[in-house]
């Protein structure tokens, strides 16, 4: 029976130990000697560094039982003890974030003068493009009104070369009336001419045969 009562005030004890753990830093002292128990006569374990971050476990008048995060725990004066980061530390810590707000501010202008470099660079292509699009518009009505200006001269050509067509033709029916016509006054005034001259011969045989008959 003493043993399972003995069990059970040890685990209280280890919880309530366990809950009172709160973070404790070493204090501005160069170095705290870390014992294995609350008193100068027991051992040295090591020593601790301003700044070393414990974990407080309890306390025992001048002493504190604390723990390195990690590692092992064991007994410190309370008086090097502080529930903030020494000064120093504290100052350091300061000076990293003030260096880190600066590299970020740094690296955030780099970033917002890039943005605005390609920002100008779109608004420039945006205007480029915007003028390739408006020489694009006029070359393209342009397109429209010489097409329909050749669809027109195309079909006046294509008029015109009707109407040459025809007058060509009519041209050749002319020629060949006209040489017909050429041809046959020309036989007529052959027939003609062949006419009086058979006749002159005519009248010129009888006439000799007159005179010759007259001679007799």
């Amino acid at each position: 029976m003493k043993k399972p009562i003995l069990l059970a005030v040890v685990l209280v004890l280890a919880t309530a130990l366990t809950a009172f753990a709160e973070t404790r830093y070493v204090t501005d002292q160069l170095e705290a000697t870390f014992r294995s128990g609350p008193g100068n006569q027991y051992r040295i374990i090591g020593m601790i560094s301003t700044g070393q971050r414990l974990e407080l476990m309890e306390t025992d008048g001048e002493w504190s039982r604390v723990e390195i995060p990690g590692r092992q725990d064991g007994w410190v004066r309370t008086q090097y003890l502080q529930p903030e980061p020494p000064a120093r530390q504290a100052l350091q810590a300061t000076t990293d974030r003030l260096k880190s707000t600066e590299a970020e501010r740094d690296s955030q202008r780099k970033e917002n003068d890039r943005l605005n470099r390609l920002n100008r660079e779109l608004e420039e292509s945006l205007r480029q493009t915007e003028g390739r699009l408006q020489r694009a518009t006029a070359d393209y009505e342009k397109l429209q009104t010489d097409s329909r200006n050749f669809l027109i001269i195309r079909e006046e050509h294509e008029k015109l070369t009707n109407q040459m067509a025809e007058k060509v033709q009519h041209i050749k029916e002319l020629e060949g009336r006209i040489a017909d016509e050429f041809l046959s006054s020309s036989i007529k005034w052959f027939l003609a001419g062949a006419g009086v001259l058979l006749l002159g011969l005519i009248i010129g045989q009888r006439s000799k045969k007159k005179r010759s008959s007259g001679l007799l």
